[in-house]
């Protein structure tokens, strides 16, 4: 019998928040709230979801101005961590980013957060700044490492023209 799981991409919808609250409070000392991420799905951010046959194990926030994106978020559940999932997961954010027209993502991480930060330049991200005290903590503050990448410029019209 074939045990291959499917690993595939899907919108976040409000039937996914519980789950993907539980994956947020595995990764974060003061999670997001469930009241968050409704709100990031009616403010119509990019909200997408990684799913390992149709259990969500991963997601990740996206806000897009006209030229720049935000990276709010992103986690992936504590047993699917080390398998190449999160750096797939963040190449999508890329993507999608520079096909919405973004020259730049930004996004902040906390200053304890090694791995993350390994990542982050793993995927050509560049330390731009430092905000102090950002992160709220049960005890105290955190600083924040601020970070962006320069998105590739006219992706839609390369693919377009490409495929003529």
């Amino acid at each position: 019998m074939n045990d291959i799981v499917e690993i595939n991409y899907d919108y976040l919808e409000e039937k996914d928040i519980d789950t993907v609250v539980a994956i947020e409070e595995e990764s974060n000392p003061v999670p997001w709230t469930v009241k968050n991420f409704k709100d990031c799905l009616e403010k119509g951010y990019y909200s997408l979801t990684l799913k390992e046959g149709k259990k969500v194990i991963g997601f990740a926030i996206l806000s897009v101005s006209i030229e720049e994106s935000h990276l709010l978020n992103i986690g992936l559940t504590s047993s699917k961590r080390g398998q190449g999932l999160g750096k797939e997961l963040l190449e999508k954010i890329v993507i999608a980013a520079e096909v919405m027209g973004s020259k730049k993502i930004f996004l902040e991480v906390r200053i304890s957060n090694e791995i993350a930060i390994d990542l982050y330049k793993t995927k050509g991200f560049k330390e731009i700044g430092l905000r102090k005290n950002y992160y709220r903590l049960k005890e105290g503050r955190e600083d924040a490492i601020l970070m962006s990448k320069t998105l590739k410029k006219g992706i839609l019209s390369q693919s377009f023209l490409s495929s003529r």
